[in-house]
């Protein structure tokens, strides 16, 4: 038999156990029956049945989940799926990330949205945060380039509209365009440094190629894992 690690299945039943109440809870705000629920994922093109989701609520699958699940259950569940894994956001609350690591909630949500690079501590019994937080990595840079875009693509729009207002006067037309073209850089400026930061992030080669520095190699005394059956009740 293989030997199990303690402090590791504990943090996993934990996470599947928050996980599963966060499910729960959400439906029953819902007033959906599992039942009801199921169907939702049916209509989804994922169909989890009425008796998987009574395991995921009573976290009786071994601490185990489906990226999937969690991804259908969310759109199921009209909820973002990370409050189904951190649920405690906004309160007090603490979460286990690590074995060995407790951050705030908003935290953890906030490194799951990849605003930060990793969370800070969190001191439990004085409920506040410990260190310092760590510098932005490059998908952290990455997804704040890219809300910078998003800004200056709405930018763009007050200026497109202010700019057919103004046509009748040559001055305030001539000002409008200035600042299309000033936000027009800006955009070009913004989508090269995403361009940048994706190479980066990805070891500068474009997404879905093979890169010959990546091990694919798996270890030959790992074995495959069983696969459960979502339809299965």
């Amino acid at each position: 038999m293989p030997n199990i690690d303690e402090r590791a299945k504990e943090f996993e039943l934990t996470r599947a156990g928050w996980f599963g109440n966060a499910v729960g809870q959400r439906r029953r705000a819902l007033r959906l029956t599992a039942r009801e629920l199921s169907r939702r994922t049916a209509g989804l093109g994922y169909p989890i049945s009425r008796g998987a989701i009574a395991k995921i609520e009573s976290n009786l699958r071994s601490g185990k989940i489906d990226v999937a699940e969690v991804l259908v259950l969310a759109v199921a569940l009209e909820i973002p799926p990370v409050l189904l894994l951190f649920p405690q956001v906004a309160t007090d609350g603490g979460a286990v990330i690590l074995p060995t690591f407790m951050t705030k909630e908003d935290e953890a949500v906030r490194w799951m949205a990849g605003q930060v690079s990793f969370p800070q501590e969190y001191d439990l019994s004085n409920m506040r945060l410990e260190g310092q937080p760590a510098p932005p990595n490059h998908g952290v840079n990455l997804i704040a380039t890219i809300s910078a875009l998003d800004k200056l693509l709405e930018a763009r729009i007050a200026l497109v509209s202010y700019w057919h207002k103004v046509q009748e006067d040559p001055a305030e037309a001539d000002n409008a365009q200035q600042m299309l073209d000033k936000n027009n850089t800006q955009i070009e400026a913004v989508r090269t440094q995403i361009r940048e930061l994706r190479d980066a992030l990805w070891g500068m080669r474009p997404w879905g190629t093979r890169s010959d520095s990546f091990d694919t190699e798996t270890d030959s005394d790992d074995e495959p894992e069983e696969s459960e059956d979502k339809s299965d009740g």
